[in-house]
């Protein structure tokens, strides 16, 4: 099995690709510059390009079985409130990019990683959420997710969109579940966790054309390390 990830280089994405090639998955990087290809993990084949482009995109797809998406939008630092160094419709303009040539390469399979507050779940989402959201940065990145979401659930494609809430950078062996009712949004998943959740969706049948919101899984603690 064949695996395309963009945002190879990315926290999540590398996690990604290595536990995909540790589950017997061929994995294919597609990074944005000649410098990120020494941050991925586990891939044979590596795609330099911008993942907006439909052409080098469709090159990257071809063959495969399935794509995942890790990309975001990047700030200047991880702060809420730091400034924006990548255009703020990059992750949506991608998305038309990839479910392109999807179309084209005749690959139906897509997970992608969306947040919690993207499209339905933000009137899930209390008020000082919704007003830290807003004064936030973190605005551009809901506003674009949202408008990937719906570019996926048009497209036609077996597609599955999963919302974490809050991201860090403990090891979990065991991915995220799906939230419900009585669920902290204050949860914190892993970044490994949610790797592992992409991966796990990638042939779960009955996350198609659904967004997930996720959160830690119960069964073990973060590990700090």
């Amino acid at each position: 099995m064949k695996l395309v990830v963009f945002g190879a280089s990315g926290a999540t994405g590398r996690h990604l690709g290595s536990l995909a090639a540790a589950a017997g998955w061929s994995v294919r990087a597609f990074v944005r510059s000649e410098e990120a290809r020494g941050r991925v993990g586990g891939a044979q084949e590596t795609v330099v390009g911008e993942p907006t482009d439909p052409v080098v995109v469709a090159a990257a797809i071809r063959g495969a079985d399935a794509v995942a998406v890790c990309l975001g939008i990047s700030r200047r630092t991880r702060s809420p409130f730091a400034p924006l160094v990548s255009p703020p419709d990059l992750t949506s303009r991608a998305v038309a990019s990839i479910l392109q040539a999807m179309q084209l390469e005749g690959v139906r399979r897509i997970v992608y990683v969306s947040a919690y507050g993207a499209g339905d779940s933000w009137t899930r989402t209390p008020w000082w959420g919704r007003a830290f959201l807003r004064l936030s940065k973190v605005r551009y990145s809901m506003a674009d997710h949202t408008r990937s979401e719906r570019l996926l659930s048009g497209s036609g494609t077996d597609w599955t969109a999963l919302r974490p809430m809050l991201l860090d950078d403990t090891r979990c062996t065991q991915p995220a579940r799906p939230m419900r009712q009585g669920d902290s949004l204050m949860s914190k998943v892993s970044r490994e966790a949610l790797a592992r959740t992409v991966l796990a969706m990638l042939g779960d049948r009955s996350s198609f054309g659904r967004a997930i919101a996720l959160v830690p899984s119960r069964h073990e603690p973060h590990a700090e390390g």
